[in-house]
């Protein structure tokens, strides 16, 4: 791997046309060391891989401290991956300066989960979106006003006039979120990163943000990864779930699969603490992850269990689930997961595939 790439492709081919992804992590691990009398290591991210598509929008989901927001800045390229790599359209890419830093975050963008503190205060939106615009040279003099009202209506602030003069403080959340996607649409990315991006909001508000996400995905053709603890919001928005525990990915599947046949314990303990009209007709499924949702809490990641990260909360735990991490086990329809149960020399009646 390289330390430097420009990521600037002057024959104009994208690597979108061949189907490949526009962006990917490929067994990618970040380790924090710790300072102080204790030391130590915090295992933050553990061999995850994920693929971004032009068109499709991928859901993290996970409780807080599972590792979402460190995957999704070593995307960005905040963190260097400890082990493993990303690649952009192909190639791959550890960290960038200069003009590769200004290429690789005119295709790449990271939306923020509090649209205040994301936003200078002292300046106005005129300033904050032409800025974007001028850095990366998408419009210059007169057109430039064109450009900031463009980029406001294309965000569902209509007529873009009347807001591209105000400060942050002058709009609510909702708007400063648009703003957000705003400036981040200001570069022409291929990928968005949304970092929670509705949790800090009303939740009057969030199904108007997710419908925004969702149109530009439509129309642009974004790739977007949405980063939640809400699998309830991700099933709204996703093509496909991914679920992360403890620094793990544990599993992965289309959407509606994963909702409706999870294959890991852990994602049942999401689905119950998620409100779910449908919950009381699926007995199966209730039967057979009853009580997972009392079993204590997450582990250190600085001293992480032995074997598989769940089986101390897991109430189908075996002897080997204490050992030996479990591989990863294809199931049907593009589904996967780690987990012993689904193994063909140790799964159980239990299992739900």
């Amino acid at each position: 791997m390289t330390d430097l790439i420009d990521v600037h492709d002057p024959s104009g081919t994208t690597g979108d046309d061949a189907g490949r992804p526009v962006l990917q992590a490929r067994s990618v691990s970040k380790h924090f060391s710790v300072r102080g009398r204790a030391g130590g290591t915090v295992r933050a991210v553990e061999d995850a891989s994920i693929d971004l598509y032009r068109g499709s929008i991928v859901a993290l989901v996970g409780e807080s401290g599972s590792g979402k927001t460190t995957l999704a800045r070593m995307l960005s390229l905040y963190y260097p991956p400890s082990d493993g790599e990303i690649l952009l359209d192909g190639n791959p890419v550890q960290s960038v300066r200069g003009r590769a830093a200004k290429d690789y975050y005119g295709k790449v963008q990271l939306l923020f989960q509090d649209p205040f503190a994301s936003l200078n205060a002292l300046k106005s939106i005129r300033h904050i979106l032409g800025r974007a615009l001028l850095i990366h040279g998408r419009a210059r003099g007169k057109e430039l006003e064109t450009k900031i009202i463009d980029l406001l209506e294309r965000v569902n602030l209509y007529p873009g006039e009347e807001y591209i003069d105000k400060y942050p403080h002058e709009l609510s959340g909702g708007q400063r979120q648009r703003i957000v996607i705003a400036r981040a649409l200001a570069v022409g990315p291929k990928v968005m990163l949304g970092d929670e991006p509705i949790s800090m909001l009303d939740v009057s508000i969030r199904l108007d943000v997710l419908n925004l996400l969702k149109k530009l995905r439509n129309e642009e053709g974004l790739a977007l990864l949405y980063i939640t603890h809400d699998i309830a919001s991700a099933r709204y928005i996703a093509d496909e779930i991914k679920v992360m525990y403890a620094g793990q990915m544990v599993e992965s599947g289309p959407t509606e699969r994963v909702i409706h046949q999870p294959a890991h314990p852990y994602t049942r303990l999401l689905l119950d603490s998620s409100p779910n009209p449908e919950s009381s007709t699926d007995t199966d499924r209730d039967a057979l992850f009853d009580g997972v949702g009392d079993l204590g809490e997450p582990p250190s990641l600085i001293t992480p269990p032995e074997g598989c990260r769940f089986h101390p909360r897991c109430p189908h735990a075996m002897d080997i689930c204490g050992t030996s991490q479990p591989p990863r086990i294809d199931l049907a329809d593009g589904q996967w997961a780690q987990c012993w149960l689904h193994h063909p020399d140790h799964s159980t009646k239990e299992t739900n595939s």
